[in-house]
């Protein structure tokens, strides 16, 4: 396969699915000989995701916040001006932009879109949405630009199917003789464990565990609820949520008002998260919605016996509540009734477990890089790029 130079651009490296993914991409691209470029738009300080040394790393530091709506325009021209110019001064055969506000950016920088300027030249931008846009509102602003500028983008991955149809939604409709730009589905990959969970020990653990930004989207408001109903019926069980985000002192509060304090642990992110996963009788996915649920594949790849819930979209295509986990209803009384499945019957709890550990062929590495080096060398030759 030919050698690229591909820029990789992302808000940030900090804890997260999307970031670990790009993360974990960038470095295996590296190690198949491309040569990779990998843009935030922070300053790096919050990195909580290491790359491969051969990975070259540029830090745009334009993420201040937006006071209003004048500063929110002069932010916007400040973002994509930086990222226009870390393209122009890389010079890749093609753009790799991941998460649905920077994958507007990335399209604006390099087709020109601001009035006076140029683009950067002939450089395709591949896109990867990593929530569920039909879910994941982005306010008026940025979702009259999403559909602006998706339609420009020269390939756009989506997670599951059902996210690919609602981005397919937003492109127009095809003119003869111009086919229809499809959106391709890739998922995400899970990394193999470095620390499996020890049975021996997790079996007699009275531990549920979860992972994720405490944002309202992973839903750990209802994690709290259902644990204040557990709490009553198995009162040696504890929680803990890993994780960080603008809902902490919200949770803090409601667990102090369910009485349930002393049973949650909330650490921040713990990178790996090997370690924590090992010492837990259960993970529970309680999200309202997600792109893919990264961290549910971690845990079960670890052998934690995992309950998720229903929810839009990613998890149906993971949990097979037969085998290898619970799907339970989207809502508090289904993880209750997961949760305590789980706990009243450890034979099944750990044969799920164990059957969870199956992630790892399904959604291995290996498969996602070739899916993502097929479609960005078929965005450069779409392109004509000169190398």
């Amino acid at each position: 396969m030919t050698d690229l130079h591909i820029l990789c651009l992302i808000h940030s490296l900090d804890g997260g699915g999307a970031e670990r993914v790009m993360a974990g991409l960038a470095s295996r691209l590296v190690g198949r000989g491309h040569k990779v470029t990998l843009v935030t738009m922070d300053d790096g300080q919050s990195d909580r995701h290491a790359v491969d040394e051969a990975v070259q790393r540029r830090f745009l530091d334009v993420m201040a916040v937006s006071g209003g709506p004048v500063s929110a325009i002069m932010n916007l021209r400040r973002r994509v001006l930086a990222i226009r110019t870390a393209i122009a001064d890389a010079k890749p055969d093609v753009v790799l932009s991941f998460c649905d506000r920077t994958n507007v950016l990335a399209v604006m920088a390099t087709q020109g879109m601001l009035p006076g300027r140029h683009g950067t030249g002939n450089v395709p931008v591949v896109i990867s949405e990593r929530s569920d846009p039909s879910q994941q509102c982005l306010g008026t602003a940025y979702e009259w630009l999403r559909r602006q500028t998706y339609r420009r983008a020269d390939r756009i991955i989506a997670q599951t199917q059902a996210s690919a149809d609602f981005l397919q939604s937003l492109l127009p409709r095809p003119r003869e003789p111009h086919p229809a730009k499809s959106v391709d589905v890739i998922p995400s990959a899970v990394d193999i464990p470095v620390v499996y969970s020890d049975r021996s020990v997790a079996s007699s653990s009275e531990r549920i565990i979860s992972i994720g930004r405490l944002e309202r989207e992973k839903g750990f408001d209802r994690l709290l609820e259902a644990m204040g109903e557990i709490a009553v019926r198995h009162p040696g069980w504890q929680l803990t949520i890993l994780g960080e985000g603008s809902q902490r002192s919200a949770l803090t509060a409601q667990a102090r008002s369910l009485g349930i304090e002393t049973r949650l642990s909330m650490p921040g992110w713990v990178s790996p998260v090997w370690s924590p996963l090992s010492e837990a009788a259960i993970y529970v996915m309680p999200s309202r919605y997600e792109g893919f649920p990264s961290a549910l594949m971690e845990a079960m790849a670890a052998g934690v016996p995992s309950v998720a819930v229903d929810c839009p979209s990613g998890p149906e295509a993971i949990v097979d509540s037969q085998q290898n986990g619970l799907l339970v209803t989207n809502d508090v009384a289904g993880i209750v009734g997961g949760i305590e499945q789980m706990i009243t019957d450890p034979e099944r709890r750990e044969s799920m477990g164990q059957a969870g550990r199956d992630v790892l062929q399904t959604f291995g590495w290996d498969r996602m890089v070739d899916q993502y080096l097929r479609i960005l060398l078929d965005a450069v030759c779409g392109r004509g790029v000169r190398r």
